[in-house]
């Protein structure tokens, strides 16, 4: 972020993802977050911790944390949650896709009928209906 040269500055942030544990930084971000200190980028590193999780399709980093509320709202405000639905469904459970389903299609206005099962809920994001 501090760094002037883009293309040093992606390889640079690039290297520190790959070189990073992201529970370990989400943790000291939280705690810098909660303190005030660098609020603002302390926010944009957190976007790139989850942005890289969600580009990599690594969610299972995360998966047993409580930073993964947050992946999953991260994935919801940048409309991005396709990899992480399918993420859910195969390797999680159905439930947990269609609880973020759900969840997504509420927060871009459009509900889903509230006794849906979880597979037509499923079927349905997968065709677009949602």
């Amino acid at each position: 972020m501090l760094m002037p040269h883009s293309e040093k500055r992606h390889q640079q942030i690039k290297n520190f993802l790959g070189s990073c544990d992201p529970q370990v930084i989400l943790k000291q971000l939280e705690e810098h977050m909660n303190t005030g200190q660098l609020a603002g980028f302390s926010h944009q590193i957190r976007s790139l911790i989850l942005n890289n999780i969600i580009n990599k399709k690594e969610f299972g980093i995360l998966a047993k944390t409580k930073y993964f509320q947050m992946l999953k709202m991260h994935a919801m405000n940048t409309n991005n949650i396709t990899e992480l639905v399918n993420y859910l469904a195969n390797d999680l459970s159905l439930d947990e896709a269609s609880v973020l389903i759900t969840e997504y299609s509420k927060h871009c206005g459009k509900p889903v009928p509230p006794d849906t099962a979880p597979c037509e809920i499923l079927k349905m994001f997968l065709s677009g209906l949602s």
